[in-house]
Order: C-alpha cells, then sequence, then structure tokens
C-alpha cells in the first residue's frame, strides 16, 4: 500500500512540475510579445585594467516570450525568444513530459556559425537524462541578429566605448541562464553552461563571472594563451575575451573539459594547456575517435553522462506507472 501510495504522490508532483511550466511559459508569451520602450535594458559592463569582464549579479527579470515547436516522444520543445541587451536571442528549450522532480538546468553554447537546431539532438540527448536544456543562436547565427565581428573590428568597438561582439555573447550566455535557473521546474542551484568550440570559451567566461552557476562543461574548445604585449588597452581587451585568462576563477565549483584527440580545429595541445590553468575540482576527458573530429560525438556520450552527474548529479530516471486501487 505504502508503494502504491509514493507512485500516486510522484505522479501528483509531475502534473504540478508540467502545470506550472505551462503557466510559466505561456503567460509571459502573452504579455511580453513585443519588445516596448518600457522594456529597454541598461547594460552596465566593465573591463578592468587587468582585462577582466563583469556584469552586474542582479540583472533582473529576462523578458522573453514563447512558442510551441513540437513534441518529441517523451521530450517536449519549445521556442523561447529572450530579450538580452535590448535584442532577441533565440532558442530552443528542451523539456522531458514528465519529471519525478525539479531539474538541472543546462545552458548549450553552440560552436561559431552552429545554430541551436544544428545543435538540437544533443540538447535532446541531455533532456532525456532528466534535464531541462536551452540551447541558443549566438549572435549572428540562425534567427539571431548580428555579425561576427573579427577581434580588429571588436577591439575598434572597445576602444570608442562599445559593448564588443563577444561580451555580448557573454551576456546573451548569462541571460539564459538567468531565465533558465528562475524556471519553476528548475533546480535553481543545479544550472551549469555547456559549451562547444568558441561556446566553451564564452561558458568559462560567463562562469567565472556568476558565481551561482554550478559548474562547466567545456567540449572542444580551449583559450587564447594569451601573454600581454605592454599596450594596456589591447592587453584588456583580449584578456577580457581569453578564457584561461578566467579558467582559474571557477574554482571551487567543478569544470569538465572533453576532447577529440583527432580534433583538427583546436589542437589537444591547446585544451591540455588550458586545463592546466584550472583549479581542482576538475576532470579531463580524452575521446579517441577518428571518424569525427571537433565538436561533440557520438562516442562522447558515456563520458557526457559521466560529467554532467559528477557536475549536477543528474541521472537518468524512468517512470514507472502504477493504477491506483
Amino acid at each position: 500500500m505504502n508503494i502504491k501510495k509514493n507512485y500516486f504522490y510522484i505522479g501528483i508532483i509531475t502534473v504540478v512540475v508540467i502545470l506550472a511550466a505551462i503557466v510559466f511559459y505561456l503567460l509571459p508569451s502573452i504579455r511580453q510579445s513585443q519588445k516596448t520602450e518600457e522594456s529597454k535594458e541598461e547594460v552596465q559592463w566593465f573591463v578592468d585594467k587587468n582585462g577582466y569582464l563583469s556584469y552586474p549579479l542582479d540583472r533582473g527579470n529576462v523578458r522573453f516570450r514563447r512558442e510551441d515547436y513540437g513534441i518529441d516522444g517523451d521530450l517536449s520543445i519549445h521556442k523561447i525568444i529572450y530579450q538580452s541587451a535590448n535584442d532577441n536571442i533565440y532558442g530552443l528549450l528542451v523539456l522531458p513530459t514528465s519529471a519525478e522532480e525539479l531539474l538541472p538546468g543546462i545552458v548549450l553554447l553552440p560552436g561559431a556559425g552552429v545554430s541551436k537546431e544544428s545543435e538540437l539532438e544533443l540538447a535532446k540527448k541531455i533532456a532525456l537524462l532528466d534535464a531541462a536544456v536551452l540551447v541558443i543562436d549566438q549572435r549572428g547565427v540562425g534567427e539571431t541578429n548580428g555579425i561576427l565581428q573579427n577581434l580588429d573590428e571588436d577591439y575598434a568597438s572597445f576602444l570608442k566605448g562599445e559593448e564588443p561582439y563577444q561580451h555580448l555573447m557573454v551576456y546573451d550566455a548569462l541571460r539564459a541562464y538567468d531565465l533558465l535557473k528562475s524556471a519553476p521546474f528548475t533546480d535553481s542551484d543545479r544550472v551549469i553552461i555547456v559549451g562547444e568550440s568558441l561556446g566553451g570559451r564564452i561558458a568559462i567566461i560567463a562562469t567565472a563571472i556568476d558565481r551561482n552557476l554550478k559548474g562547466v562543461l567545456v567540449i572542444s574548445s580551449a583559450g587564447l594563451d594569451f601573454k600581454p604585449k605592454g599596450d594596456a588597452n589591447k592587453d584588456a581587451f583580449l584578456q577580457s575575451i581569453d578564457s584561461d585568462h578566467y579558467i582559474d576563477l571557477i574554482t571551487p565549483r567543478k569544470i569538465v573539459m572533453m576532447h577529440n584527440l583527432n580534433d583538427n580545429i583546436i589542437p589537444l595541445s591547446s585544451a591540455i594547456t588550458s586545463y592546466q590553468k584550472a583549479q581542482e575540482p576538475k576532470r579531463f576527458a580524452l575521446i579517441n575517435d577518428t571518424s569525427c573530429n571537433h565538436g561533440y560525438c557520438d562516442s562522447m556520450y558515456d563520458g557526457l553522462v559521466a560529467a554532467l552527474d559528477y557536475l549536477v548529479d543528474i541521472k537518468s530516471k524512468t517512470l514507472i506507472s502504477v493504477p491506483a486501487r
């Protein structure tokens, strides 16, 4: 009888979580369907003389709207359009259709030029482990507006006091975190950023800036290993976008790096150099897959599950329905 009662209560909790999610995403989609002058965001960013980028820890509520995207087996997918620095950032939120408890949250940042749709399969793999996953189109990719600037163009913006493109991507990641941690189905103490390639560099910087993030998982990525050259302005700018400059600030939170021995875009040696600069607790997962080179590979799946369990105690669970009698 106690077993039947336990399953009955689990069923009630599941329904409550799903209903809360619907209310959370439906109401703002009605109330906040368009940008208004009142919603303009004053973004305060600062780079100190040592090259560390900072944003306020209290960034306020995120304005967003939601659109249905579809159901895929045990997952529901929603398009999310949220405001970041007065621009619309487009993402896909992937959720399990049932859950026993609050879900860990995963902000997924693709590599340069990679759309949210291209990352959707990875997002679904993670969501099936009982997690809420928000994957976004970074600036200039997919539905998110913008043109990816090169370093010279970004530096020119920096000198004029304008927020550089790569700083904006860090802020976009932080706002995605703000949105996900406030969701009623998410355990706000178990939210991390997962980034691939360029997304990994952005993930490390964002996690260093906001210490409320639980940790970070970096796939096929490395820092710039920049050494100051004596030009104060340029040194500060280049350090501000170099994840190697921030990676030791992740501690005492956890960091995991995953890399393929055969990566032909970012050499393994570069990833190891970055990893050596990180403090404990940390882990490095090396994959030797000749059929895949850069980015997430299916051969990384076991390492992915282990990394997520290490970072946010993720567990794949199957609900068992027991008829009440």
